[in-house]
């Protein structure tokens, strides 16, 4: 990473010793007027991209607590720091969409927006934080969902799936089957998805798995039978909220809406292995993404932590839910980045002819148990695939904002900062900045009690710039 500037030569250059050099190429000039932009925020403002008492989670944001989410105004900051340099800007891509952070940021700023992920729940949540709701519209459906829950004496639980009664207590899911009825009598399939989220939300804290991790870990049956819950009060304070958020959400996208009347969202389930090609021939102007940290097992179990939520939520209003999906617990995240181990270590040289650093990393790894080195390739493998796809949907000369965090496995640290840039590289790709931050609150949830993984309590954002498909095409 590229020294800091100091505040005095912020100061000199922000009187104008940033001028132009006679000649110089303009693709780098521009480059490099975005690293001194990046440089320049820490420089006056230390520590500025942790965002310690400065990230909250407003319009929207905070309808789901959906594992490691990302940073809204830091994401925000980017996107005004690159749109300062390069005005043409006018669409975004994120890959790992995850609940929808970079979707809200870049709608906020008149973006154009296309996500995909490969967890239904998630494209849920991003598929209603991309609507503009009537918050009356909603209270009185929240009204009418109240009534209707009150009026149901069925006892009739409403879902049948494997261990059902080891995460529900039956008080519990009673309660759960009355609101799954009453939300799926609604006729307005938008409105029946705002409040699947707030049902999500709610299962997550009356369901007999501890809120502590993001991984499946169930209280003991002293802990079960002692709880106190009240299920249909906690949906109604959740709905509540939320449609105060979605309130203020409706005021950010009208905003976004006003800057660019041409602006497009869309959200979808795919696995950014294989995400279909933009269907525009420029290109998506800006990649913004955060994508796993490393496989989902033994880092964040984003499928675990959508399993419960998914197994209550009527099917027809999950964007892309298919059945197998819930077969078992892990089955999300078995089809995620690194979730196949057979034959994995069969792609090491072909990665270590694209990065340096897979090549230290795996050495470090040759005297720890094969699981181990096969955890660490299946990951990068699959992580170079999606790479071919997504800068498929860039236009030439693209910014690329990657948000990356460095795990440990067996103890060795794995240098995944490092390995994305050079497999951008390989690319065609340039470097133009990396941002180091500490992550509020000191660490990012990961799986419970997993000795091969560390909790982080750093971030990374690699800024990268390109490729040119002309000069891919040449290689």
């Amino acid at each position: 990473m590229d020294r800091p500037a100091a505040a005095s030569d912020v100061e000199e250059r922000a009187q104008g010793g940033h001028a132009a050099r006679p000649g110089r190429d303009a693709s780098v000039q521009i480059e490099e007027e975005l690293a001194f932009k990046l440089r320049e925020r820490a420089a006056l403002t230390p520590e500025f991209w942790s965002f310690s008492g400065r990230s909250n989670r407003e319009a929207g944001h905070g309808i789901f607590a959906y594992p490691a989410m990302m940073v809204p105004q830091l994401q925000g900051a980017l996107l005004e720091d690159v749109q300062a340099v390069d005005p043409t800007v006018s669409s975004v891509m994120d890959p790992f969409m995850g609940s929808g952070t970079v979707m809200l940021e870049s709608v906020r700023r008149g973006l154009s927006f296309s996500g995909t992920d490969i967890n239904p729940l998630a494209v849920l949540l991003a598929t209603v934080k991309s609507q503009v709701y009537d918050p009356e519209l909603l209270a009185r459906v929240r009204q009418r969902i109240a009534l209707v829950v009150t009026e149901d004496s069925s006892s009739e639980i409403a879902v049948q799936f494997h261990n059902r009664d080891k995460w529900f207590r039956t008080d519990v899911a009673l309660d759960l089957s009355k609101l799954k009825r009453a939300i799926s009598s609604e006729r307005r399939k938008a409105v029946r998805q705002a409040f699947w989220v707030a049902m999500a939300e709610t299962i997550r804290l009356v369901s007999n798995s501890r809120t502590s991790t993001v991984k499946l870990h169930s209280y003991s049956a002293e802990e079960i039978e002692s709880r106190q819950l009240d299920t249909i009060g906690t949906f109604l304070r959740i709905s509540a909220s939320q449609i105060e958020q979605l309130k203020d959400q409706a005021t950010t996208l009208s905003q976004g809406l006003r800057k660019n009347p041409d602006l497009k969202i869309s959200c979808t389930v795919a696995d950014a292995r294989s995400m279909p090609s933009s269907k525009s021939h420029a290109g998506v102007d800006i990649l913004m993404t955060s994508p796993p940290y490393g496989d989902n097992v033994t880092t964040v179990t984003y499928g675990q932590h959508s399993y419960l939520p998914l197994q209550w939520i009527d099917m027809r209003d999950v964007p892309g839910m298919r059945p197998e999906l819930l077969e078992y617990t892990r089955s999300i995240d078995s089809i995620s980045l690194g979730g196949k181990l057979k034959g994995s270590l069969s792609w090491a040289d072909e990665l270590q002819d694209k990065s340096s650093a897979f090549t230290y990393c795996l050495a470090q790894l040759r005297n720890h148990p094969r699981n181990s080195q096969s955890r660490f390739v299946a990951f990068v493998r699959d992580l170079d695939e999606s790479l071919d796809a997504i800068t498929a949907n860039l236009r030439d000369n693209a910014w690329m904002f990657w948000t990356l965090g460095e795990r440990k496995i067996s103890g060795v640290p794995v240098p995944t900062v490092a390995i994305v840039r050079d497999l951008l590289v390989s690319r065609g790709s340039r470097h133009v900045e990396t941002l180091e931050r500490k992550i509020p609150g000191g660490s990012k949830r990961m799986a419970f009690r997993n000795a091969s993984v560390e909790t982080m309590n750093t971030e990374s954002i690699l800024v990268m710039r390109g490729p040119c498909k002309a000069d891919q095409n040449s290689r």
